[in-house]
């Protein structure tokens, strides 16, 4: 092979792989589910739940989410609904205990998307997705985690969803 044929090759290795790079650039968006009423198996949203959700679809609109992603219960279903309708995307259910799978897969897809859990869930999943949180307690509501990808490097951004 003559070297300038190995050197365009090369160059054209190097392009499509600084593409590859580029479209690694995603953000990953985690909370737990708003907050809900008292009862005691798979329980709905509270009214002041519904608001919060709400406040989180209008925050996060125009973040070029791809998919949303939650548990298949009311108190999940229910936050990301809103946001889920305005951006004319599916809920795509994950199970419980899979947040952590859920957020290899969505590294491996650099995939921006939001991913609704509960209290036990989400630093599990934020963990998974490389980054070192602490636990939530049952009463923490609000946090929104946002691990962006640039270039394989990951940052963290911790946000409260306010209230109005």
């Amino acid at each position: 092979m003559k070297p300038s044929l190995v050197l365009v090759i090369l160059m054209c290795i190097e392009i499509i792989g600084s593409q590859v790079v580029m479209a690694q650039d995603f953000s990953v968006f985690v909370v737990r589910h708003a907050e809900k009423t008292v009862e005691t198996s798979n329980p709905s949203l509270s009214e002041k739940g519904v608001i919060r959700a709400k406040v989180l679809a209008e925050m996060l609109s125009k973040s070029n989410l791809e998919a949303v992603y939650s548990t298949p219960f009311k108190r999940t279903e229910q936050t990301v609904a809103p946001l889920a309708s305005a951006l004319n995307l599916s809920v795509q259910n994950y199970p419980a205990g899979g947040g952590e799978a859920l957020a290899e897969q969505l590294k491996q897809a650099g995939q921006s998307a939001l991913v609704v859990g509960h209290s036990n869930t989400v630093p599990a999943i934020v963990r998974a997705l490389g980054m070192e949180v602490e636990n939530l307690t049952e009463k923490d509501y609000g946090d929104l985690f946002i691990v962006q990808f640039h270039n394989g490097q990951a940052q963290l951004i911790r946000l409260m969803i306010p209230m109005p």
